[in-house]
């Protein structure tokens, strides 16, 4: 699809034209599909309507931007096009290294909207385009005294009355004077052009010219906010000047009026009388009421500035039957979103990337987000047409109370099991508040006796809780009420930000376990003798495949470790907790180099590679047995569907003598710990991810293990 882009504010340009810079990248990125033009006039000419300068040799420039720019900063211009171009009618016979060929070219022009739009329909390219965008203005395009002095308008009805394409003027309104917004607002508002152009250009009426559409640009813009045909407010201007006032000619100062022999002047200021008449009862939404009501309004006009009757209600913005959609309801600028993107884009090229859910079905649905976005209605009913990154139901894993219970149920049924040695020693703890620990404690009875023994240490965590929150050692019955209390004060630590975020509220939770703490880590000197955990990544695909990714992190606490001393550790004092705790998101910025908390496992100088096979074959081992256990022991709280794949973040110890303890399983783990050194790590995943996990899901392909990907179960529950 060939379209061309022009407009009435010139090229990108912080104060004048701030957002035509990222409507253009929005479509490059999200549309890579439509071979795109953009011509616009060379400086502003907004209010010039549907003109010409007679007579006017006109020239052009070329600026060039970057695809993923973050600015309206441009390279030129040059009198001469810098990179070669198919289907270009214009002389390109000159390469600049510092332009690439994916480079965003503005075609500059010393003359009017209407003008750039005929230059550009007429001499920039070999074949015709499909459709004219000119847009976005910078303000809105409402009722008839604006939309017939509007260069927006006009350039697109100059593509219409040269009788060679459809064409669409396009304005983002502000509000209260307040025309700058992030990144994020101006994407969402270019995601919401898009879905009326698209569903416009697909649902094009015969009896229209050209569209109007007015998109409301505020902080309440959203995915929901509907677009709504609207007719023309049929207003008239009052006085759109001041004066008279009598000028010097010289130095243009103001005088008083009446002054005989000079220069009387009239100053520009539409916006200070109100508009009169309106031919449309208050019953009717015109084109000012939806935008005012901060809806999108559309218009459909013939080119004698008339709207067309009998297009009314609310657009119904489907999708186009027979497209494949991939829904990414992550923000693009999070960590994941660059990894995933550019693995679909390379593995599923038939998808088209977008940031919201299509209204009706279409022919296939991939969503990727966090599990409260998801549909989970048609991810359980619609395992033909949507698939997702998450199952539903997987509580017997990722709730820690939840997984203590699938494991010993496991072990009873299964004693042999590897992870009768992998799991340590779990209790779980009922409370709501901290003075009922006794009866807590009563109603666990061998909890209670473990703890009476005093030969161990435990380690007591939130079951639901994440981020390292609320986690505490002990070693005695009133070592664990003391942290009970602590929870229900009201104080705060002053030792530090450490553990800014670390302190729990016991009602709200409820739920906790206390475990065995493993009291002899394995530890690194060439890593400052600091414990560490390894995060590794498994993934399940339908019901039930599970794959290892033995490209693994350690996550390393930010201090060196110190042996547990009743005499000198207390429970409640969270500096003694510092070297106990590795996880990342609790070190704060305090702790200089924070990249030094992350490596690679592979990387660690101080395991032999024997050492390091011995460790991953466990994790192997492990990973197997614990999906395994899911299945046979809790299958009502852990639910795989064929039409979803998961990734979890599973949290491993080592001891000193290289065994692995399994600490806890993740759903949608935050890949951000990773650190832009390793985002290679991630990068990869998410290659694999794609291509074996993702794409045998839509073309019946049986996903394979690769050199980083190893399948360590393969469910079949019915094979008899």
């Amino acid at each position: 699809m060939r379209v061309l882009i022009t407009n009435d504010d010139g090229p990108p340009n912080d104060e004048f034209s701030p957002y035509v810079g990222p409507f253009v990248r929005y479509l490059r990125q999200n549309y890579p599909e439509w071979q795109l033009t953009v011509c616009v006039p060379h400086v502003q000419r907004s209010w010039i309507g549907k003109a010409h300068f007679a007579g006017k040799s006109l020239s052009a420039q070329f600026l060039y931007s970057k695809i993923d720019a973050e600015d309206n900063l441009c390279l030129g211009p040059f009198v001469q096009p810098q990179v070669p171009l198919e289907g270009s009618k214009l002389p390109r016979n000159r390469q600049n290294p510092e332009v690439s060929g994916d480079d965003i070219e503005w075609i500059l022009v010393d003359g009017t909207p209407a003008s750039c739009a005929n230059i550009g329909l007429y001499h920039l390219c070999e074949k015709p385009f499909d459709l004219v965008i000119s847009g976005p203005n910078v303000g809105r395009n409402t009722s008839s005294a604006y939309i017939s002095s509007s260069g927006t308008v006009g350039a697109a009805m100059e593509a219409v009355i040269t009788g060679r394409t459809k064409a669409i003027a396009l304005s983002w309104a502000y509000f209260n004077g307040l025309k700058h917004f992030d990144s994020k607002t101006m994407d969402l508002a270019a995601q919401k052009s898009m879905q009326v152009v698209t569903y416009l250009y697909h649902n094009w009426n015969d009896a229209t010219d050209l569209y109007s559409v007015n998109v409301p640009l505020s902080n309440s813009l959203c995915s929901d906010t509907p677009a709504v045909f609207a007719p023309i407010w049929e207003n008239r201007w009052d006085a759109i000047f001041e004066g008279p006032k009598v000028a010097r000619e010289q130095s243009g100062g103001e005088i008083e009026d009446g002054v005989e022999g000079q220069m009387i002047t009239f100053k520009w200021a539409p916006f200070k009388k109100s508009h009169t008449n309106s031919q449309y009862s208050a019953a009717t939404a015109t084109d000012r009421d939806v935008i005012e009501a901060k809806k999108t309004s559309v218009t459909p006009l013939r080119a004698t500035f008339k709207e067309v009757e009998g297009l009314v209600g609310q657009l119904s913005l489907s999708p186009t039957k027979g497209t494949n959609y991939f829904v990414i309801t992550v923000d693009n600028g999070d960590y994941l979103y660059g990894p995933l993107s550019r693995a679909v884009s390379k593995h599923l090229p038939q998808f088209r990337i977008v940031s919201e859910l299509p209204c009706t079905p279409v022919t296939s649905i991939f969503h990727y987000g966090e599990y409260e976005h998801l549909n989970v209605d048609k991810l359980a009913t619609d395992a033909n047409d949507y698939f997702a990154n998450s199952y539903i139901y997987r509580k017997a894993l990722i709730r820690k109370h939840y997984l203590a219970h699938t494991i010993h149920a496991y072990i009873v049924k299964y004693p042999d099991s590897i992870l009768s040695q992998a799991a340590l020693e779990t209790f779980p703890l009922e409370l709501d508040y901290a003075e009922f620990l006794d009866d807590a404690l009563d109603e666990n009875w061998e909890l209670r006796q473990e703890l009476k023994k005093q030969d161990k240490w435990w380690i007591v965590k939130p079951g639901m809780s994440d981020k390292g929150q609320g986690i505490r050692v002990f070693k005695t019955i009133n070592d664990l009420q003391a942290i009970f209390d602590s929870f229900d004060e009201d104080s705060t630590d002053d030792e530090g930000e450490f553990f800014d975020d670390n302190k729990v509220i016991i009602s709200q939770l409820r739920h906790f376990i206390v475990q065995e703490y493993l009291a002899d880590p394995l530890l690194l000197p060439s890593m400052g003798n600091k414990k560490f955990h390894i995060r590794c990544y498994i993934s399940c695909r339908g019901a039930l495949e599970v794959y290892v990714y033995d490209r693994m992190l350690a996550l390393f606490a930010p201090s060196a470790f110190k042996p547990l001393d009743g005499e000198k550790f207390s429970p409640t004092e969270l500096k003694d907790l510092e070297c106990h705790l590795t996880n990342t998101c609790l070190q704060s910025k305090k702790h200089e180099r924070r990249e030094l908390s992350v490596a690679e496992f592979d990387a660690l100088l101080d395991i032999s590679p024997e050492n390091k096979l011995k460790i991953k074959e466990q994790i192997h081992s492990i990973a197997r047995e614990i999906f395994l256990a899911a299945l046979k022991v809790n299958a009502v709280n852990f639910q795989p569907l064929p039409n979803a794949f998961e990734t979890y973040g599973v949290d491993f110890l080592v001891d000193s003598h290289f065994n692995v303890k399994l600490l806890e399983i993740n759903a949608y783990p935050d890949f951000k710990q990773t650190g832009e050194e390793l985002k290679g790590l991630i990068e990869e995943l998410f290659q694999h991810t794609v291509s074996q996990l993702i794409v045998p899901f839509f073309n019946n392909t049986t996903p394979q293990s690769s050199e980083n990907f190893v399948k360590v179960l393969e469910y079949a529950p019915h094979n008899w």
